[in-house]
C-alpha cells in the first residue's frame, strides 16, 4: 500500500504535465519561427541560402511593401517566439500580458492554414501547373521548408495556447 502512495506522489501533477508539454510545444514552434527567421533575415542583408538566382520584385511592391518583406518578417519571427516562451514562462504570467499573449497565439495558429497554403502552392509548382517564374529565384525545397515551418508554428501557436488555459 505504501509503495502505492510512493508512486502517485512521485507522479507529476496534471498541471505540470500540461506545463511540461506545452514547453515542449513551444521549443518547437520558436524552432520553427526562427528556421523562418533566419532565412528571411539572411535574404535581407543579400545572403543567397536557398536561392538560385537573383531577388528581384516581380510583384510590383512598394518600397514599405519591400521592407516588410525584407525585414518585418524576421522582426515578427521574433515576436513569435516572445510570444510562444511567454505562455509557458513565469514571466508571461502578468494580469495584462497573459490574456494578450493567449489572444496573439491563437491568432498566430492560422499559420497552419499558411502553411497548408504554401504546400499546395509548391506542390502546383512541382506539377507544372504555375509558372516557372512563380519561385522567384529559390529552390523548390525552400517553398516546402517555409510550408513546414508555418505549419508547425501554427499547431504549435495553437497546441500551447490550448494547454496553457486556466
Amino acid at each position: 500500500m505504501t509503495a502505492i502512495k510512493q508512486a502517485a506522489s512521485q507522479r507529476p501533477s496534471a498541471r505540470a504535465d500540461r506545463l511540461r508539454r506545452a514547453r515542449r510545444m513551444a521549443y518547437l514552434g520558436c524552432v520553427a519561427a526562427l528556421s523562418y527567421g533566419v532565412l528571411k533575415l539572411d535574404w535581407a542583408l543579400g545572403g543567397t541560402v536557398g536561392r538560385n538566382g537573383p531577388m528581384h520584385n516581380p510583384a510590383g511592391l512598394t518600397a514599405p511593401q519591400q521592407w516588410f518583406d525584407y525585414w518585418g518578417t524576421p522582426i515578427l519571427a521574433g515576436l513569435a517566439v516572445v510570444i510562444l516562451l511567454g505562455l509557458v514562462y513565469p514571466w508571461g504570467n502578468v494580469a495584462i500580458v497573459r490574456p494578450l499573449l493567449r489572444a496573439l497565439a491563437w491568432a498566430g495558429s492560422l499559420m497552419a492554414v499558411v502553411g497548408v497554403g504554401e504546400f499546395v502552392q509548391t506542390i502546383r509548382y512541382f506539377a507544372g501547373d504555375l509558372p516557372r517564374h512563380w519561385m522567384d529565384g529559390m529552390y523548390p525545397a525552400i517553398g516546402l521548408l517555409v510550408g513546414v515551418c508555418f505549419l508547425v508554428l501554427g499547431v504549435a501557436f495553437g497546441v500551447t495556447a490550448w494547454l496553457t488555459r486556466r
